[in-house]
């Protein structure tokens, strides 16, 4: 049997920091990635961001194994220029912060201005229908309303 060997780890450069694209989208993903303390007591939180390559030209966010965001089409350049070959894991530092009714990712060191409000266009993505066990909430609703159904 070949022994485990840990894929090496390369920090990436993040100037400025940025909000991950696509968190109302991911909220489901975001707080199941978050334990019960920091679920009951919501904070910002330091988070070692990987970033791998997605479907076409897009860079995926993820934080304790959990996909939890997207780099924004305007970022992607700088940062895949220093993504190296798929044997590294490629991170950066990053926050995961409470944002009104939901969680952000906060890419780069946390502002010490506090975190701007997400720009317009960043989000693209419909926020899934909440489910129970699979199915839509809405459908388990319809049936109720009809028996017969």
């Amino acid at each position: 049997m070949r022994p485990f060997r840990r894929r090496p780890h390369v920090q990436a450069l993040v100037a400025d920091g940025f909000l991950a694209a696509e968190a109302p989208a991911l909220q489901t993903s975001i707080v199941a990635a978050l334990d019960v303390r920091e679920r009951a007591v919501p904070q910002p939180l330091r988070a070692e961001l990987h970033v791998d390559r997605g479907a076409g030209d897009r860079l995926v966010l993820s934080w304790r194994n959990v996909v939890v965001g997207f780099v924004p089409p305007d970022r992607v350049a700088a940062l895949a220029a220093q993504l190296p070959d798929r044997k590294a894991v490629v991170v950066v530092p990053g926050v995961v912060h409470p944002s009104g009714d939901i969680w952000r990712v906060w890419v780069g060191e946390e502002p010490a201005d506090g975190f701007p409000a997400a720009p317009e266009g960043l989000d693209t993505l419909p926020v899934p229908e909440p489910t129970i066990a699979g199915l839509p909430i809405k459908l388990l609703r319809d049936r109720d309303a009809d028996p017969h159904a």
